[in-house]
This record gives structure tokens, sequence and C-alpha cells, in this order.
């Protein structure tokens, strides 16, 4: 068995939550990129939890050119929003998984991996799951005759918004919500009551008091399992309600494509009476649609540690060969047998990025996917420092108009320009004192 480093990139805050599971089964090593680049050698494995910035994408390029495998451990589902609405100013890339840079990408259901299939990732995609689950028990949620109340947990994902515009209608349907919920009190004749995490400072505009204190996994697992549904923007804590059987219904006025579904979705203030009461009382139908949702869209036939465990140590031992050898990585598709569900091949027509982005159009000519995507990150970069240089510039043109401003004062002028004779004859002074020595 190969014995080289595993690596888990980031800070602890970042990716301690993440590793966590694996730390029981294999010596990982949490470390942030530009200590991994250091420190990594040829047979290394290299875990990312993001490819959306800089510091990782840079680490994972200059890891592979020196054979150490990377692997992204993608830890929740891809949002619509995200990767396809960003701001112009974004500091994300806004194309990342199109392609994966990473030699392999741990995917955390078959609805993920086909849809980073068709981005252009086939021979790079596994099935896995999402670790950090495992230990939660998937279970029915019957209605408890001992509990009156009928517990909603609101919450929002950890960026609930990438615009503007996107925040406004995020804070505009909790606002409705939060008046629903006041204005009738009950549903299903069972008083209602509202157990709000809402993130991102959304608490103070809404006005509610928010039980929210991290997001790292616990604090989340306490109020789901108080709750008796749930109701969310796009994100993965769908899945985990799902899971545990909560009737779970989506929150999102701006009406995105899903890349996961639910059974429930409110995209205006008309929808939320007819919600409620099914979130209250649950038709079977709904909530078989949701068992298959969560089935597509996470790996929950076998225990996601074990694969993950498998995934990496396939990735060392082959990445140690590879180094013996002096040879390029070379990863072959399909290193972990895939679930029951889960197609092997590509389905659909291919994402073509280039015709997406148009700031990778120039890169057509060229066959390679790498050296496109590298091409169009650099491009990228140069956009966002012109950006910078053009602010910076702005800043000091109202510096220098304030300054005339000053200039010209009928009192501030004139001490100004004093100052300014002072200086140039002290300038002169220690000039002519240098030449003389």
């Amino acid at each position: 068995m190969s014995t080289g480093t595993i690596f888990y990139v980031g800070t602890e805050a970042e990716v301690g939550h993440h590793a966590d599971p694996l730390t029981r089964r294999l010596a990982v090593r949490i470390a942030e990129p530009e200590t991994v680049v250091r420190d990594a050698v040829a047979g290394d494995v290299a875990v990312f939890y993001s490819e959306h910035f800089e510091r990782f994408r840079n680490a994972i390029r200059s890891l592979q050119q020196r054979r150490v495998a990377t692997l992204y451990a993608i830890d929740g589902i891809l949002e619509w929003r995200n990767a396809w609405e960003n701001r112009d100013d974004e500091p994300a890339c806004p194309w990342t998984m199109r392609p994966v840079l990473c030699d392999k990408v741990a995917c955390i259901g078959p609805s993920q991996a086909r849809t980073l299939r068709q981005w252009g990732n086939t021979d790079k995609v596994e099935v896995v799951g999402i670790p950090r689950f495992d230990h939660l028990v998937r279970s029915s949620n019957p209605k408890s005759e001992s509990e009156p109340a009928f517990r909603l947990l609101v919450m929002t994902a950890k960026w609930p918004g990438f615009t503007e515009h996107q925040r406004r209608l995020i804070t505009q349907s909790l606002i409705d919500l939060k008046d629903w919920v006041s204005n009738h009190k009950t549903v299903c004749g069972r008083p209602i009551e509202l157990i709000w995490r809402l993130t991102g400072g959304l608490d103070r505009v809404v006005g509610i008091e928010n039980e929210l204190r991290d997001t790292t996994g616990e604090d989340l697992a306490s109020a789901l399992r108080r709750a008796d549904a749930t109701i969310t923007t796009p994100s993965t804590t769908q899945l985990e309600s799902m899971l545990l059987g909560k009737p779970t219904a989506i929150l999102d006025y701006t009406n995105s494509p899903l890349y996961v579904d639910a059974a429930w979705r409110v995209t205006a203030v008309s929808q939320l009476e007819a919600t409620m009461e099914q979130l209250c009382e649950p038709p079977a139908e709904r909530m078989h649609y949701q068992d298959c949702v969560l089935e597509d869209a996470l790996q929950c036939e076998e225990n996601a540690t074990n694969r993950m465990t498998r995934l990496i140590e396939s990735m060392r031992e082959i990445a140690a060969v590879g180094a013996a050898q002096n040879r390029p990585l070379v990863f072959p598709q399909n290193l972990l047998l895939t679930p029951h569900g889960s197609e092997t091949g590509n389905t659909g027509a291919e994402l073509d990025a280039a015709e997406i982005f148009r700031e990778r159009a120039e890169c057509e000519l060229d066959d390679l996917a790498r050296l496109r995507v590298e091409l169009a990150d650099a491009k990228r970069e140069v956009k966002l420092l012109r950006a910078t240089v053009g602010q910076l510039n702005a800043e000091l043109g109202q510096a220098h108009a304030i300054f005339d401003t000053i200039h010209q004062h009928p009192i501030a002028g004139p001490v100004v320009r004093t100052r300014e004779r002072i200086l140039a004859w002290a300038g002169k002074v220690k000039s002519t004192k240098g030449e003389s020595n």
C-alpha cells in the first residue's frame, strides 16, 4: 500500500468538518494551498473542497505538474445562480467545474454526476455521496400527536444570494413568509412555530430572532430534529432534511432552474397557503416524489466515507506508481463501482462552455481543454486587475479634485501654496548642499 501523504486543502475552519469523517480512517493533513504546494511530492494526494478561487486553482495546476494526485470532493448540491448568474466582479471563477481541474471529482449522487459529465468531465466523475451525512439515518417523519405546534424550519443557504437583485427577492420571500404566519398563526388547526436559521445578515433585515449558531453541521442537525418540516432556499440542507424524512420545500422567488428538485416549491407569495397546508399534512404521493429526488441527488446505498476512502487510496496507489516510473498520472474511469441507478456513460448533449463564456471563445482553435481554461483564467484575472486599477484611478482623480478645490480656497489656498514654496526651497537647499559635498 502507498504511503504518500494525503492533504485536505484549506484552513481548519474551511475543511475541518469535511475532513473529519476521513481522519478516522486515514492519516489526513489539513493545510492551506501554499503549504501543500510547498510540501507535497510526487505520489501524494491533495483533496480540494473548492475550485472556485484562484488560490485553489493555481495550487491544482502546480501540484499536477509535480505528479501529485488531485481530487475535488464536492460537498453539496450544484446551484444554478452560483453556476450561471454571478456579478461581473465576482471573485470566484465563473466557469468552475466546466471543466473540473482536478484529476478526479467525487460527486454526491447520480444526478450531479450526470450534469458534470455533460459539462465535459466524463473521465473524472466518481459517485461517492457526502461522508458527513453517514451518521444520519434515513427515516420517515410521522406526525406526533403529543406535539400540537407545527414547527417549521426556515433556512437560507450559506451564500443566500450572488447579486443584489437575488438578495432583494430572497429578502422579500422571507418577509412574505413571516407576514403570512403572523396573519394566519395556525395551519391545519395547529399553531405555527418558526425556527429561523438565516445567513448573510438577513435576520436583521427581515426582523426575526435568529437561531443560527454555526454552519458546520451539529447546530443544523439539532434544528432539523426539532422541526416537522423545512422550507429553504436552494441548499444542501434540503438533502439533509429529506434524508431525515422532513417534508421539504424550496423558497425561490428568482424561479431559477433547480439541479436538485423538491416536492414543494414556492416562487410567489400566492403559493404559500397551499404549500404550508401540505407541509403540515404531506400527501403520500408528494413524499414518494421527495424520496425519488433524494435517491437521484444523494448516493445513500453505501457508506460515503467508505467510498471516499477507497477512491483516495486508489488514487494514491496510481500516483505512487507514476512517481516511481517518472511518468504523467493517468486515472482510469470508474475507480469505484457505480452505484445502482448511476449511469456510467455520458447522457444528453455535452455543454459547450466556450459558447456560453465568451471570454473563452478565442481558445476554440486549440482542442486542449486545460489550456483553454488556463488562458481564460488568465484573461479573467487581467480583467479584474484592470477593474481594480480603474477604481484606484477614479479615487486618485477625486483626490486631485479635492486638492484643486483646497488650492483655490481663499483661506486655505494661500496656506497650501506657501507650504509648497517652502518645500520647494528646502529641496533646492538640500540639492545645493549635496552638490557642494
